[in-house]
């Protein structure tokens, strides 16, 4: 490796830091201002300029999406024991744990949550980023369905894994949006109860196609 190649691992280990920390900022800031936050406030949370900024992530959709990285990754750790320790006997359970951990999550953080699910004048493929995490989790349930249905219920597993997960988020999405929020534990409790019925259906082989002529 050459001396050059050595500055220039070394500047790209620098500019990685200075976006991990100005990420981090950016999260202060959120939760200090709200999720309307400005450019500004952001800066001088960071104690940089807006230029700084923009040389490490080009324009807020770019910050937007290192946010949005850092939620995705926050919220499916924060789900991930929901997945592991889910049972054959009972997807009722894992539907209810499921939606308890993610609605956990954004309690704690929830202007962090707003922001990202209302991203603004964020444009481009940017914007649609918390759909394509909420597929993620779509398709994990997805697998986590199938690996315990019958032969006979295979097939659907897909569809309603995207169809529960775009079902927390929506709830999520208008739980955060309440002036005066119910408790967690009534909202999860709805929520089972909705898809509880559902889910015992996934055993059942799927009606026949109906041909219209």
């Amino acid at each position: 490796m050459t001396s050059s190649d050595g500055r220039s691992t070394r500047w790209d280990e620098h500019r990685a830091r200075q976006r991990t920390a100005l990420t981090q900022s950016t999260l202060r800031a959120i939760r200090r201002h709200g999720a309307g936050v400005g450019m500004d406030e952001i800066a001088a949370e960071a104690n940089t300029s807006k230029t700084v900024i923009y040389r490490h992530f080009g324009d807020r959709s770019g910050l937007y999406a290192a946010v949005m990285e850092w939620v995705q990754n926050y919220i499916l750790k924060g789900l991930e024991p929901a997945f592991t320790q889910a049972t054959s006997s009972d997807l009722v359970a894992l539907v209810r744990d499921l939606t308890d951990a993610y609605l956990a999550l954004v309690e704690r953080d929830p202007e962090i949550y707003r922001f990202v699910v209302n991203p603004g004048d964020v444009t481009g493929a940017t914007a649609t980023l918390v759909d394509a995490f909420v597929g993620t989790i779509g398709d994990r349930l997805g697998v986590a369905f199938a690996a315990h249905l019958p032969e006979n219920a295979q097939a659907r597993a897909g569809v309603w894994g995207h169809g529960v997960a775009g079902c927390i988020r929506a709830v999520a999405d208008q739980w955060t949006s309440e002036p005066a929020p119910r408790p967690r534990g009534a909202v999860v409790a709805d929520v089972t109860a909705l898809v509880a019925p559902a889910l015992a259906a996934l055993t059942v082989p799927s009606p026949p196609l109906v041909t219209v002529t």
